[in-house]
């Protein structure tokens, strides 16, 4: 069974190709699916006191998580960190991620990014999907700024197509992910990093939904919290990624794949069933 990291990101400002698959081979790591960049690179490791905070004002629904968000953002739509700014992409490079997958098909699969508050929808799906590695489309409401029912042309055009669609939830109505689900009944959607920043509201809810998944990626996450989303929804629909090259780093400052590799492989499941989550899901679900 490959190992399949189906959430990380192309960045090589702080993760060059050349030591990606360095450190994929060392942690073994047979491939991995790439979004491209979405903002300018943020400085070392977000203290973890924040983000534990963060994770229980989500857990607990607590409407304060949406203000601490919306601290961390600009008034026109950028990251606001330690007194930076640090811009969002409203174009992610896809043409990057094309030129991985043709320089190595055998250990890169690619998320075409699309982002319809900036008119980047089915046009720009139609550009890219027909070469070799893309398989889904990844959207962003979270910090694109967009409300979940303006990608309803992309989602229709993604179930037509049988594409998968990667997406990471906002809050309020930007999060909505039952817009999507409720008007693609076909559409296949996984919800990146648990379904941040919905989490148990959330996870009862699609448990039933054989089309939804979840997938374990990033620091927004803890053991105990990935060990929570697969009880509640279950081993056949949880997936392994990373957000590479953001959050864990071994002693050395390097990008360690194995830290979220080490939660799934520790789940109180049998073998076969983190065989599952690290790499068989996948394999299903694009039917590789």
């Amino acid at each position: 069974m490959a190992v399949i990291d189906v959430h990380a990101h192309l960045e090589p400002r702080m993760l060059d190709l050349p030591a990606m698959l360095a450190r994929m081979d060392a942690r073994g790591i047979d491939k991995v699916a790439l979004i491209p960049a979405m903002n300018d690179p943020l400085p070392g490791e977000t203290p973890e006191v924040l983000l534990k905070t963060l994770r229980w004002l989500m857990r607990s629904c607590h409407p304060v998580a949406r203000v601490v968000n919306g601290a961390f953002m600009t008034d026109e739509g950028h990251l606001r960190y330690n007194g930076k700014t640090y811009q969002i992409y409203e174009r992610p490079d896809n043409a990057g991620v094309a030129a991985v997958l043709a320089a190595h098909p055998s250990r890169f699969l690619g998320w075409i990014f699309l982002n319809p508050h900036a008119a980047i929808g089915v046009d720009e799906l139609e550009r890219w999907r027909h070469v070799p590695g893309f398989v889904g489309v990844k959207l962003h409401p979270h910090w694109h700024g967009w409300r979940v029912e303006e990608a309803l042309p992309i989602a229709e055009r993604c179930q037509e197509l049988g594409l998968p669609l990667l997406i990471h939830l906002g809050f309020a109505r930007k999060g909505d992910w039952r817009v999507l689900a409720d008007a693609c009944p076909r559409l296949t959607m996984i919800f990146a990093h648990a379904g941040m920043p919905h989490f148990d509201r959330m996870w009862g809810s699609i448990r039933d939904d054989k089309r939804l998944f979840l997938d374990v990626s990033s620091p927004y996450l803890d053991e105990a919290l990935a060990r929570d989303a697969v009880k509640a929804v279950g081993v056949e629909r949880v997936l392994f990624g990373t957000d590479a090259p953001y959050g864990f780093h071994d002693e050395g400052g390097g990008y360690d794949y194995g830290a979220i590799r080490g939660w799934v492989e520790r789940m109180p499941v049998v073998a076969r069933e983190v065989d599952l989550m690290l790499g068989g899901n996948v394999e299903r679900l694009l039917d590789r």
